[in-house]
């Protein structure tokens, strides 16, 4: 199998998208089982296309550029059950660069697609990987990023090209703040293993700060540019300890990625069989892993998906096993212990946590206007959402301090602009908005508990 997918580069990598993409496929079949911040992306497009503003009416800490790309989504009209095929293909055009990266700069002789199909299988490890989150689309121009850093090193003579490097980091870090901190590992791998002068690390720093100036101008002339910065000083600068339920959590789920990784990496210290330029490419990414850890740190939340940025790194060292290794059996050996652990991995995660059931409804309406003073957001699968409360963490302070004659504004303008049908009160606050916004909720009779209608 391995002499094959090495010696037909070009049909082993068309076979793994076509059983990828038949995969994806057969997900897309199984049923409507959602994660919750899955929904919520959803929401966010379809709030943006009905003339909420984000961050500003919408609370929420989703990066900006991930913010349009779900509202092209929406105007799409591509339902959720769709995110498995949309991931995939995500996931193919990662591979992809990874792939060329490794072959056109020489890193690894004779890989043939093994590099493309290594990258597909690793993103099977959790079912979380087939939705396209902000970390997953930001994860693509970080390997854009590294392609055109390798290529700088590949010889000391740096040219403007570095200014990419800036712009692909940008364009990472309004999908997914916390990828602000794969800045200085940019800056870093190009000061030590290349050529690069003063005026061209600047580059890198335009290209960067362009990015964000044309957001923040789009932003300002919107209304929302302080709500932007206070987004970006959330999830980008926001230090915070991960528990040992989640590292544990998420170190059960890439067990595979990481011995891989680990074995890899410590078969090629040292090595003389490593080149020149193949040696600066492994320290590079070594540093990308190193500044992944301050990214993690800053992450708004730890679903396993957030975690994505650390599968490059450990794919490219792993791979290493497979040039290293003398003898072809324990190759092959090491590719099929692989692919066990990756099945028997996803199995075990399948089996111990499952997205939000298309059964888990509490709400005895379908099809109506609903807003929700309350976390339940799966019970807007089967209605119409009123309102921009898509994350209830970030509006519940909105709600719960009327006492501020600002928010009681904000929240009559969310009602005069999209009121409700029905309003689900499952955290106890209609109270203060009868006390705060009387015109407004005199409109709504309790018809069972916690769910009022308008009369």
């Amino acid at each position: 199998m391995l002499q094959f997918i090495k010696s037909n580069s070009l049909i082993s990598i068309l076979l793994f998208v076509v059983l990828g993409g038949f995969f994806a496929f057969l997900q897309t079949q199984q049923g409507f089982n959602y994660f919750p911040w899955e929904i919520k992306n959803y929401l966010i497009g379809q709030k943006l296309n009905q003339g909420f503003r984000l961050y500003k009416d919408i609370r929420d800490n989703t990066g900006p550029f991930a913010s349009g790309f779900y509202q092209l989504l929406d105007i799409l009209s591509l339902p959720l059950s769709y995110n498995p095929i949309i991931a995939f293909l995500l996931i193919v055009t990662q591979a992809y660069i990874f792939h060329q990266t490794i072959v056109q700069f020489d890193l690894m002789p004779k890989l043939g697609g093994l590099a493309f199909g290594i990258y597909l299988l690793l993103f099977h490890l959790t079912s979380e990987f087939h939705v396209p989150d902000p970390a997953l689309l930001g994860l693509t121009f970080l390997l854009l990023s590294w392609k055109e850093i390798i290529q700088q090193q590949k010889t000391l003579l740096v040219n403007d090209r570095v200014f990419l490097v800036g712009i692909y980091l940008a364009i990472a870090t309004l999908l997914f703040p916390a990828y602000f901190w794969l800045l200085p590992w940019a800056l870093v791998s190009l000061l030590f293993y290349s050529g690069v002068s003063i005026r061209q690390l600047i580059l890198v720093l335009i290209g960067y700060l362009f990015v964000l100036a044309i957001t923040s101008l789009v932003f300002y002339f919107n209304g929302s540019l302080p709500y932007l910065w206070q987004v970006y000083r959330n999830s980008a600068l926001s230090f915070k300890w991960i528990s040992w339920a989640e590292s544990k959590r998420m170190l059960i789920s890439f067990a595979p990625a990481i011995l891989f990784g680990i074995g890899g990496l410590y078969k090629v210290v040292g090595n003389p069989k490593i080149r020149a330029h193949a040696q600066k490419a492994q320290q590079t990414t070594i540093i990308w892993f190193f500044f992944s850890f301050i990214a993690i740190a800053n992450f708004p939340s730890y679903n396993r998906i957030n975690f994505v940025l650390l599968l490059p790194p450990l794919i490219y060292f792993g791979l290493n096993l497979f040039y290293l290794i003398k003898k072809n059996w324990q190759k092959e050996l090491t590719l099929v212990l692989l692919m066990m652990a990756v099945v028997l991995t996803a199995y075990q995660e399948k089996k111990s946590t499952e997205p939000l059931p298309h059964k888990s409804y509490k709400i005895p309406v379908s099809g109506q206007k609903l807003l929700i003073l309350g976390p339940e957001i799966e019970e807007y699968l089967h209605n119409k959402m009123a309102g921009p409360f898509v994350n209830w963490d970030l509006a519940k302070p909105l709600v719960s301090q009327l006492n501020s004659y600002k928010n009681v504004i904000i929240v009559q303008e969310y009602f005069v602009k999209d009121q409700p049908t029905y309003i689900y009160d499952s955290e106890g606050y209609f109270a203060q908005l009868r006390q705060y916004l009387p015109s407004i909720t005199q409109q709504y009779v309790l018809v069972s508990p916690k769910l009022y209608k308008k009369k």
